[in-house]
């Protein structure tokens, strides 16, 4: 029952925004300390329904918010105070804005009067993240001439939004002095009048029905037996991916997978396309309808390859978003692959095109020795089933993308691939931690420099989580990219070598550190965090160079195989 009771308006304010918003089903608040925001903060501490994160760092507050709700698959609100600590969500805020993601930002502020004066800690913050917000409200500072209905109608209008367009909202809300109680029992009854009804029940003030339209089949739907039909997964949950595999497990047509599919390790599906499609015979392979489920593809190779198919080009994305850099797509459905695939009935026919594919993925080249993509390899096997994966970017997700293969059939795959930055990624790894009892994170050593703050995240985390950094002295992307490499430039001004090793970090985060040199100590030490829980750091070590090397000698090894 809401007590009308409270010591001043601006904590009922909070306190009304806070129900309505697990009224909304929102169960997780992460919160950052600051003084403008307390009401807000004091209310989330007191509501028994919710789940309550705390993080000194506004940006790995964030990417925190960004995992959790990616895991969870439920919205996540996000509490800061004004000025640059808005600022320091950004990052995050593109990410879920690029990829669908429900993040709700409640940021605190100055009111009017306060604003362009010269007033401490302020800033315009309306409209502070442009135009990636799919909806966006700038309440006034707390009023009882503003009516405590309109206050909730306001919430709810842009839940609703964000939940229709799939993507993050922010809030902004003004708030004038005193930020504490002071125990003072005022009593709000005849201001919160025009919300008896809710008040007598735990329902939002508003519901919303999504729309139900269905999806209508092609005219063109089924292809014809002799159409060679090829289908692409890209990043996309599991219980989608699956659909799809069940929907097409008697037609025959190859299934090409990316490895932010989730079902990258499951025997029917191409997932090790980088290196199939480094083999001439394999890549002079044309079909004419191509079906691609999701989007953002990590393979370079794939999206080259994609761009010599000449034929029809179906995208299924829900959002309506064009995830089509090569712009082939001949037809768009704004659709998730259920209600596609329900519309589209799988045809009676049964082909075997995907075979010789499938027998080309299993007379591949494992790799050997002790550079990082042998050890990722290596990782992938170990990785235990049912459990939680976030990658990194740069090098990490694509030595992953070249063994996919070798993961386990179910697994629970994360990324920040909106952006693909290099920042926020372990702090997004804790937030996924809240969900699974067992979280892998690997990711490269700029990165965890970038985001070494969220080691305080790591330490708190109550699950199991092993942190995975490879560890080649900086940027080794940039040896696969065209780099000039006179006078020192690709390293001086793109690889950025930093001479530094983890353990101190470990030692001063108090977290569990093992030093891996090579596939047999990776295993034994994550073996070991595995059976110990809590959380590990294991940095892979790797010589500068080493990885272009293995990828270079691992392609070579595929195109001179014969027997594809």
């Amino acid at each position: 029952m809401f007590d009308p009771v409270c010591d001043n308006l601006n904590l009922l304010w909070a306190r009304l925004l806070i129900e309505e918003c697990t009224r909304l089903n929102i169960q997780d608040v992460c919160i950052a300390p600051g003084s403008r925001s307390a009401p807000l903060t004091i209310a989330c501490a007191h509501h028994a329904k919710l789940r309550c994160h705390t993080h000194f760092d506004e940006r790995g507050l964030g990417y925190m918010a960004l995992g959790m709700a990616k895991a969870s698959d439920h919205p996540v609100l996000v509490i800061c105070t004004s000025g640059t600590a808005v600022a320091n969500l950004y990052p995050a805020f593109i990410e879920a804005a690029q990829t669908g993601v429900l993040l709700l930002i409640a940021c605190a502020d100055r009111p009017d009067e306060l604003l362009n004066c010269g007033a401490n800690q302020a800033i315009s913050q309306p409209g502070i993240f442009a135009h990636y917000p799919v909806a966006e409200v700038a309440l006034p500072a707390p009023d009882e001439h503003f009516p405590a209905r309109a206050l909730l109608g306001k919430l709810d209008d842009l839940v609703a939004q964000m939940r229709s367009q799939q993507g993050p909202a922010l809030l902004n809300c003004p708030f004038r002095e005193p930020f504490y109680p002071h125990s003072q029992a005022i009593d709000f009854s005849a201001y919160l009048a025009d919300v008896e009804h809710w008040l007598s029940h735990d329902q939002p003030l508003n519901c919303f029905t999504p729309s139900l339209t269905g999806q209508v089949r092609t005219p063109s739907w089924p292809p014809a037996e002799q159409t060679k039909v090829l289908i692409i997964l890209g990043a996309m949950d599991a219980d989608q991916a699956n659909a799809v595999l069940n929907w097409a497990k008697n037609t025959g047509w190859p299934i090409m997978a990316d490895v932010q599919s989730q079902v990258a390790g499951s025997s029917r599906v191409i997932s090790a396309v980088d290196l199939l499609l480094r083999h001439s015979k394999l890549a002079s392979s044309q079909f004419d309808l191509i079906i691609q489920f999701g989007g953002r593809l990590v393979s370079k190779i794939l999206g080259q390859w994609l761009n010599t198919q000449t034929g029809e080009y179906y995208q299924i994305e829900p959002r309506g978003k064009r995830l089509d850099p090569n712009w082939q797509t001949t037809h768009r459905f704004y659709a998730d692959a259920k209600s596609w695939i329900n519309a589209h009935p799988a045809p009676s026919y049964q082909l075997d095109d995907a075979m010789h594919w499938l027998q080309a993925q299993q007379q591949l080249p494992i790799p050997q020795g002790d550079d990082e993509l042998a050890m990722v390899a290596t990782l992938a096997t170990l990785i235990p089933t049912q459990s939680a994966l976030m990658l990194g970017n740069s090098l990490a997700i694509r030595h992953m993308q070249l063994v996919a293969n070798h993961l386990p059939k179910a697994l629970n795959i994360y990324t920040n691939r909106g952006c693909s930055g290099i920042d926020g990624l372990l702090a997004s790894g804790c937030g996924i931690a809240q969900y699974a009892a067992v979280t892998t994170v690997l990711l490269g050593d700029t990165s965890l420099l970038h985001d070494l703050n969220s080691l305080a995240l790591a330490r708190t985390t109550r699950t199991t989580l092993i942190i995975c950094v490879i560890n080649n002295d900086g940027g080794g992307i940039f040896e696969l990219l065209p780099v000039p490499t006179q006078n020192h430039l690709a390293r001086d001004y793109y690889q950025l070598p930093h001479g530094i090793e983890f353990r101190a970090a470990a030692v001063q985060f108090g977290i569990n550190y093992q030093r891996v040199i090579n596939p047999s100590t990776l295993s034994t030490a994550y073996e070991q965090a595995l059976q110990q829980g809590g959380t590990h750091l294991l940095e892979i070590l790797s010589e500068p160079g080493a990885a272009s090397k293995a990828i270079h000698r691992l392609g070579e090894q595929v195109r001179e195989l014969s027997s594809l």
